[in-house]
């Protein structure tokens, strides 16, 4: 198990890299908010306006993720630790690329959601866009838009009294971006290190040499919503090797090669801040 000292460490690691995610999906969900209220205004003035096309919205969400993937990848291959060869490069940032395109396609199938339900709303009642617009810009800039769009439908209560129906839908729903954005980055971060620790073994490896790093260290840093984790914390197993994933409120456990390991269930994976040091 780890010391006190490099406890603390992993402890202050964990929550700077959580203040980065969380101000990196805050503009991910000012994106999004930005993106719903044009369509709802481009839509009020104009019931064919159509909706932002897929390559617009792809681009600008590559853009926006872009800086934060690379940085990652980019600290790999500088570093002094790992070969500079033109294979290892191109390694790492078809890595980069393929992160950054998982990212940017679970993002857009969440707009596309949020785009759906504000159709649907848009179609089904009417909204009053002074007054969506007026507390869209009182609020928060990260306000969420479903939210205001209940609230700016005229006579909704009424609607719901006589006819029954409701804003919400079985088959359109919305959810606010952050959290998915923010899950995201912590995913590439821990990736990020794996890679980064394979990458010095495979080095050692072309020099003829044994592996640097053979085994891994699962930290428990509190970090995260919940305590689900803490009973991993000091499990120790061969780096290549998966750990035995405990969730402490349901007893399930699931092989994972690190924590957030995209190849988990959303259950284990999802918000974790608990890091690995591998030796």
């Amino acid at each position: 198990m780890v010391s006190t000292l490099s406890r603390k460490y992993w402890e202050r690691k964990s929550l700077i890299e959580k203040r980065q995610n969380r101000l990196s999906a805050y503009y991910i969900q000012v994106y999004n908010n930005n993106v719903i209220d044009k369509f709802i205004k481009d839509y009020l003035n104009d019931e064919n306006a159509p909706r932002p096309t897929q390559a617009m919205l792809y681009g600008d969400l590559y853009v926006l993720n872009k800086p934060e993937v690379y940085k990652q990848y980019n600290r790999i291959i500088n570093s002094k630790y790992t070969s500079d060869s033109a294979l290892q490069n191109m390694i790492l940032r078809n890595k980069a690329d393929a992160r950054l395109n998982t990212i940017v396609e679970t993002e857009l199938k969440r707009i596309n959601k949020n785009l759906d339900y504000t159709e649907k709303v848009l179609g089904t009642h009417e909204l009053n866009l002074k007054e969506y617009q007026k507390i869209a810009q009182r609020e928060k800039a990260i306000a969420n838009r479903k939210n205001i769009m209940e609230r700016s439908v005229k006579d909704v209560d009424f609607i719901r009294s006589k006819f029954g129906i409701n804003i919400d839908s079985n088959v359109f729903t919305y959810r606010d971006l952050d959290i998915t954005a923010e899950a995201l980055n912590r995913q590439t971060q821990m990736g990020s290190s794996f890679d980064e620790y394979d990458a010095i073994n495979q080095e050692a490896r072309l020099n003829g040499l044994p592996d640097v790093y053979t085994e891994k260290e699962w930290i428990w840093t509190n970090e995260g919503q919940t305590t689900r984790h803490s009973s991993n914390d000091g499990q120790t197993v061969g780096f290549y090797d998966y750990f035995q994933c405990i969730h402490d409120v349901t007893g399930d456990v699931e092989p994972l090669m690190y924590p957030c390991d995209p190849n988990g269930s959303f259950e284990n994976t999802w918000i974790c801040y608990c890091q690995f040091r591998a030796f």
